[in-house]
């Protein structure tokens, strides 16, 4: 008796304090600010307020296994299996030789968060594949920024060109599985700013290393001065062009693994975003913003496990206090991050948006930050993204 008036007690608490039971997401549910709390179980915090600014979700089926990556891709991952070795304290990867990593996914049951981390970097910022740029050549419009005011409203947009060439572990176009002389690299990425005209010209040069201890080199071409000088690397944590990224949150998460410490906090079931029915946006089409601050009415999502991550920095210089982020156990894509200050509050919300090419691999149509703290946010929309290309582009 004693027993269930405890439980009719807590049970008249809940009622009184207006709690919302945990609803089970189910293939058409629709997830506004009008229903949200329902869901939140299976949504990150940052997400739960963007749905609250605006965001609509809409949950869809989730994908049969192997149905979001590319066969090859996921054959090599497993013809190299158990090859993959963490070298030193700072996350790099490597074979038992120390030789450089020769492709595929690194860790197909990944224990710690460092190898998890090791996935999405090789995975997930390499998509895939080996070096993307614009069909139309290296000089055509590939993305876009937006800016987007504490009102909702663009105040500004740049347009750019770029390219990227992974230096190694390359699986896709030959040299593999590196390019000689430069296996210590990972990447080589570049930008050219194409509009408006007071940066048309500006030229930006991104090296990443293997040795995940090492700061990227960067480099810019400033054409009224006529010449190229190197970014210091205490500017990494500065505004990318004036917009609510900075250098690390390119790509999601760029920065070298070894400034950061990663912990695996569970494996769960979330609500995330994998690929879908989204709005590209062409250039040079007009692009309507939902609410002010969003590019699609409704993001697809579905229902899959994921690692969350807890990522918090080692490097004092870092200005964010830790980021918690979804990372697909299949796929080890990302779709959500949660990013808090110094002092553990919310500060921004990160979203990526994907695509499948006709060859299965995956293509970034959107990527969001959205400073929650100011309501300012800053969109990038990737609009001829082709992968793989030739290397000689």
């Amino acid at each position: 008796m004693k027993y269930i008036n405890k439980v009719i007690c807590a049970s008249s608490i809940l009622l009184l304090s207006g709690a919302v039971q945990a609803k089970a997401p189910m293939v058409g549910d629709i997830i506004d600010a009008t229903n949200v709390n329902e869901y939140k179980e299976y949504i990150l915090d940052s997400t739960v307020e963007l749905i609250k600014m605006g965001l609509v979700q809409k949950v869809t089926e989730t994908s049969a296994p192997g149905a979001l990556d590319n066969i090859d891709y996921m054959a090599l991952s497993r013809k190299n299996a158990g090859k993959a070795k963490i070298l030193d304290e700072y996350g790099t990867i490597g074979l038992e030789d120390g030789s450089a990593w020769i492709g595929g996914i690194p860790f197909l049951k990944p224990t710690l968060g460092i190898e998890v981390m090791q996935n999405y970097q090789v995975a997930n910022i390499g998509l895939q594949g080996d070096d993307w740029s614009s069909p139309k050549g290296v000089l055509s419009p590939l993305n876009r920024l937006f800016y987007v005011d504490a009102s909702g409203e663009v105040y500004k947009n740049l347009v750019m060109a770029g390219a990227q060439i992974n230096m190694s572990a390359r699986t896709q176009v030959e040299p593999k599985p590196y390019i000689d002389g430069y296996d210590d690299e990972l990447l080589r990425r570049f930008f050219v700013f194409l509009e408006p005209y007071d940066v048309r010209g500006i030229v930006t040069l991104d090296i990443q290393f293997q040795n995940q201890s090492r700061l990227p080199e960067s480099y810019v071409y400033l054409p009224s001065f006529r010449r190229v000088r190197q970014v210091s690397t205490a500017q990494r944590a500065d505004a990318v062009a004036g917009s609510q990224m900075t250098q690390s949150d390119l790509s999601g998460f760029s920065d070298p693994l070894g400034l950061w410490s990663f912990k695996i906090l569970e494996t769960k079931k979330m609500l995330v975003h994998t690929h879908g029915s989204v709005d590209v946006a062409q250039y040079p089409e007009e692009v309507t913003f939902h609410k002010g601050y969003f590019p699609n009415a409704q993001r697809p999502v579905e229902l899959r496990d994921v690692f969350i991550i807890e990522a918090t920095p080692r490097n004092p210089d870092i200005i964010y206090g830790k980021k918690i982020m979804t990372i697909d156990v299949e796929t080890f894509r990302t779709s959500d991050f949660a990013i808090y200050d110094k002092q553990g509050t919310l500060y921004k919300a990160f979203t990526q948006d994907w695509i499948l090419n006709e060859e299965n691999l995956p293509r970034p149509v959107w990527l969001s930050i959205y400073n929650l703290q100011t309501k300012e946010a800053t969109s990038v929309s990737y609009t001829h993204l082709t992968l793989p290309t030739n290397r000689e582009v």
